[in-house]
């Protein structure tokens, strides 16, 4: 077992930069807001990712007063960072000043809601986090205010939690236009809120696979009660070994393991292996990044089990082996905060249409996993980690081969090292990023041996 980190760990970055959370309450005033309303907010401020120069961030606001229709968000950077992207929000930037509002789809926020969008910026010299915001023209302060006069309208409950139902041994093979959800087995979880640096591995709630609405080019794999996870719940698309875009069945098992720890995952195939319109055999990145835009969408509509219980601001690409490569291209989108690349790589002579060049446009953290010498990606998992730009992780398992990881006996261990790595990348999560980084977390298993460079 070997741990080589082969770039020293820039210093502007620390476990606690990544998972800088700021907290504040406030009255809000302003627009559709009646002026003697209870008013309060949290807002948490996380650094997901940083290279040289660059970051990724998201921003989650937590209404902790009456009903908010329509917000606005402002803050000063006080180092001179500038937002380059931003989505789910409209930003404008004067100097130091940033000031973002709502998208179409996300401006209502209930008592007890959450909405978040995320961002990409850059900067020179130091990376330090807001002091303070201010929500609707008011800062935010750290409690919630009592009103000058007698509020309109009471708070709404925050909604009540209740234990999931208990799964069934298999998960079940419905149509895609009409699933019926079945729980994937897993014990139920104790129906409260998810504590904000709890790590996702040590989650394990009940899962339900099925159909996505609208569609049969995909597969969803979610909590079966997502009131029990107690917070919004980050979306990985998944892209399947040979770019299977009808047949999923061999990632059953892994997407199931992932999404029992908190996470949405839209798989590229329909639920039963049904005919959907698209060919297999070749990358399509386009499916993944069509999957993050279903996902938006699902966020967004009205008797969704998903309504606004999607954090869209914390979304990854990951696939297996050809899966891999769309997982690596979709992993261009602005959306993305995350890539993971499973027993694959892109080829040194452009196979499927990809040159190796392609890899200078990652923009987030990407994780490279190999099964050793007798895995098919061997040389191309290497190859491609020696040649991103952006933070990385190249996590090799000696015996694992090329499916060890997808339904082999090293499932387990590699499931779990793509949780905490996207656990790390897109939460910031301290503990999943010393199993990631530190010597003593994967690094220390046997047969495992993890290289890392720009964090």
């Amino acid at each position: 077992m070997r741990h080589d980190s082969s770039f020293r760990r820039r210093s502007s970055l620390t476990a606690a930069a990544v998972a800088a959370l700021l907290t504040a309450g406030a009255g809000v005033a302003g627009v559709h807001v009646a002026s003697a309303a209870t008013a309060g907010c949290q807002v948490t401020y996380t650094v997901t990712s940083e290279w040289p120069g660059g970051f990724g961030a998201s921003v989650g606001i937590q209404n902790l007063g009456d009903p908010v229709n329509g917000w606005r968000l402002t803050w000063s950077f006080p180092a001179g960072q500038t937002i380059t992207q931003l989505w789910n929000g409209t930003h404008t930037q004067s100097g130091s000043q940033v000031t973002v509002t709502n998208a179409s789809y996300n401006g209502a926020i209930p008592t007890g809601g959450s909405v978040s969008f995320g961002f990409n910026g850059s900067f020179t010299g130091s990376n330090p986090k807001p002091a303070s915001f201010a929500l609707n023209g008011v800062t935010c302060t750290g409690g919630v205010a009592s009103p000058t006069a007698s509020p309109t309208a009471s708070p709404t409950a925050s909604p009540t939690v209740t234990p999931s139902q208990t799964p069934s041994q298999t998960p079940s093979q419905s149509p895609s236009q009409s699933p019926s959800p079945s729980p994937s087995p897993s014990p139920s979880p104790t129906p409260s809120a998810t504590p904000p640096d709890r790590p996702m591995i040590n989650n394990n709630f009940p899962v339900t696979r099925e159909g996505a609405y609208g569609t049969n080019r995909y597969t969803v794999f979610r909590p079966s009660n997502p009131s029990a996870v107690g917070r919004t719940m980050p979306v990985l698309v998944f892209g399947n070994g040979a770019c299977a875009h009808t047949n999923g069945s061999e990632v059953v098992q892994a997407l199931t393991f992932i999404a029992a720890r908190g996470f949405v995952v839209v798989d590229t195939a329909s639920v039963d292996g049904s005919p959907n319109g698209v060919n297999s055999g070749s990358p399509i990145p386009s499916l993944l990044t069509d999957a993050i835009g279903w996902a938006e969408r699902e966020n967004a509509r009205n008797g969704s089990p998903l309504y606004q219980r999607l954090d869209l601001s914390r979304v990854a690409t990951a696939g297996h082996s050809c899966g891999g490569l769309e997982a690596l291209i979709a992993g261009q989108d602005q959306r993305v905060d995350g890539v993971v690349s499973l027993d694959s790589g892109l080829f040194a002579d452009g196979s499927f249409g990809y040159s190796r060049s392609e890899l200078s446009k990652l923009h987030t953290p990407v994780m490279f996993l190999d099964g050793g010498p007798s895995d098919i990606a061997y040389d191309n998992t290497r190859a491609n980690y020696d040649l991103v730009r952006v933070p990385a992780v190249l996590a090799e398992q000696s015996q694992a081969g090329h499916t060890g990881f997808i339904f082999g006996s090293q499932m387990t261990e590699g499931m779990t090292a793509v949780v905490q790595f996207l656990d790390m990348t897109l939460n910031g999560n301290a503990t999943a990023r010393s199993y990631i980084l530190g010597s003593s977390g994967l690094a220390a298993k046997a047969q495992w041996t993890v290289r890392s460079k720009n964090f």
